[in-house]
């Protein structure tokens, strides 16, 4: 009588005698190597480790090109980089552990958060007006941002033309 075999068995049968190549392997190193990477950066933004500790992470990582951990962890710190926070965790890992120059990171944030302020002043001074004009005023107004559309459009504007500033900086 036939053995009745598991779905296991069966797979396992039909894929003995296939390999992966050399392109698969070293893809499936670098989706590995990914991840490995991606969850250090995780726990570093989580404050979870320091700098220094981040370095160890980081050079403790076995990979067959020496700097590929550090081309991933410049394009995981990037990613994470958000013109409207505090960057200044990631601009020390990128500074201290990759050894980038981040002045060009940081001029840029400073330019973006002036140009930002200076258009809110702006926008602000201009809804006050528009309610002083239909007969709203005292101590207590206070115009809401997020209600008046042109200041949306702008705020999308210009976090479009310094997220390209950005890449244009990052891709150098």
């Amino acid at each position: 009588m036939a053995e009745i075999k598991s779905t296991l068995d069966l797979v396992l049968e039909k894929t003995r005698d296939l390999t992966l190549t050399e392109e698969e392997k070293r893809n499936l190193e670098r989706e590995e190597l990914d991840k490995k990477v991606q969850g250090i950066v995780n726990r570093y933004l989580d404050n979870s480790f320091s700098v220094s500790r981040l370095r160890e992470e980081v050079e403790g990582i076995d990979s067959k090109e020496a700097d590929q951990p550090y081309k991933l962890l410049t394009k995981q710190l990037v990613a994470h980089f958000s013109l409207d926070t505090d960057n200044s965790a990631i601009v020390s890992a990128l500074s201290e552990v990759v050894g980038l120059d981040t002045t060009p990171l940081t001029t840029l944030q400073r330019e973006y958060q002036a140009e930002k302020e200076e258009a809110e002043r702006s926008f602000t001074e201009e809804a006050f007006l528009s309610l002083k004009n239909r007969g709203v005023s005292g101590s207590a107004v206070k115009p809401n941002m997020n209600r008046i559309p042109e200041w949306d459009q702008f705020l999308k504007s210009l976090s479009q033309r310094y997220q390209e500033r950005l890449e244009k900086i990052v891709g150098e």
